[in-house]
């Protein structure tokens, strides 16, 4: 069945990047768990799959959602002619790739060019050049988009990540530790910028009790260091499609969630996919276990934004694996995928 969106007005800031698939997969489950019980978690974790939180830019009504940056074949360099001008083309061509590299997300209508193939890293460089294309704080979108919500020449960025100092403290002495000092990274949203993520399950039962469940994470807060103020949402339900419209002829597909692909997934691939690997070793819930950390074995997934060959449509790819008990609940880690399907030469 389609799944639903949700929005996430942020209080604050976050720690770390955005929350990705896994982390509110398994908010999700741990407010089911304390809700409904552990039957209800239990079903929750073998239907639940979600997409990771992306920016969502909202002004006199009007949204704008970005999706992950897709991975892109690079672009490959002839010089046969070794003139001056030749190579300083080349050289502004680098810079550009660069200047691309740093875009971690792309607004709505540039993905949905993208997932209708019409989209590819020339057309993008092209664009650039031409100052038809806008990058803020990881966020790439035309420069109409840009003018739309204020963010013209000078604007500002609309997710901007520091490394914040900490002090550790001794627990003997309740004093601060000397020389432990050390650095954790957060992510700050500019005013009129959220987050949205894609919820999707296979019955409905599961989805008629999201409001509850998103009322409960809107007490609780999602992520990291959420006793400190970090991680706190306004979180709203959405009835938007997570994806934009499938081409008629998909030849691909990009992952908007953590992946974890199973064999079945695998048959077919008549091409190599374009991806990036993430290495996720997250901590298991604290909140009722007097904060300590316990940290979940190490998983490989591939990032959110990775291009897969087409094989059979599917409303979502990939499987969760259990990673072990905590407070008596089986402890899944969520390698399904919410996919948005893509044609042309993606």
């Amino acid at each position: 069945m389609p799944g639903v969106c949700v929005r996430m007005t942020p209080r604050g800031a976050v720690t770390g990047a955005p929350p990705p698939s896994p982390t509110l997969y398994n908010a999700l489950c741990w407010a089911t768990a304390v809700l409904y019980g552990d039957a209800e978690a239990q079903a929750m974790a073998e239907e639940l799959t979600c997409t990771g939180a992306f920016p969502l830019l909202h002004a006199d009504g009007c949204l704008l959602r970005f999706y992950p940056m897709p991975v892109l074949a690079p672009p490959v360099f002839h010089l046969p002619d070794r003139s001056l001008p030749r190579k300083q083309q080349e050289t502004r061509t680098l810079s550009l790739v660069k200047r691309l590299k740093g875009a971690q997300y792309l607004s709505e209508s540039l993905f949905e060019q993208f997932v209708q193939g019409a989209l590819g890293v020339g057309t993008l460089l092209q664009e650039l050049e031409a100052g038809l294309l806008v990058l803020r704080g990881g966020c790439l979108m035309h420069a109409e988009e840009a003018q739309r919500f204020g963010l013209g020449r000078g604007g500002r960025d609309l997710l901007t990540t520091e490394d914040i100092t900490h002090n550790e403290i001794d627990r003997w002495t309740l004093a601060v530790a000397e020389g432990r000092l050390f650095l954790r990274e957060a992510t700050f949203f500019a005013p009129q910028v959220g987050l949205w993520f894609g919820v999707h399950a296979a019955s409905p039962k599961r989805l008629e009790r999201l409001p509850a469940l998103l009322r409960f994470l809107s007490d609780t807060g999602v992520g990291g260091e959420r006793t400190s103020g970090k991680g706190q949402f306004e979180f709203q339900q959405w009835d938007v499609a997570p994806t934009p419209p499938a081409p008629p002829t998909p030849r691909a597909w990009v992952s908007l969630s953590h992946y974890l692909p199973d064999s079945q997934d695998l048959h077919g691939w008549n091409t190599p996919p374009r991806y990036q690997l993430v290495h996720w070793q997250a901590k298991y819930e604290a909140m009722y276990a007097g904060g300590l950390a316990v940290y979940k074995p190490l998983r490989r997934l591939f990032a959110p934004g990775s291009v897969f060959p087409y094989t059979q449509t599917q409303e979502v790819y990939g499987r969760a694996v259990p990673s072990g008990e905590r407070l008596g609940h089986t402890v899944w880690v969520c390698g399904r995928a919410i996919p948005a399907f893509a044609g042309g030469e993606a």
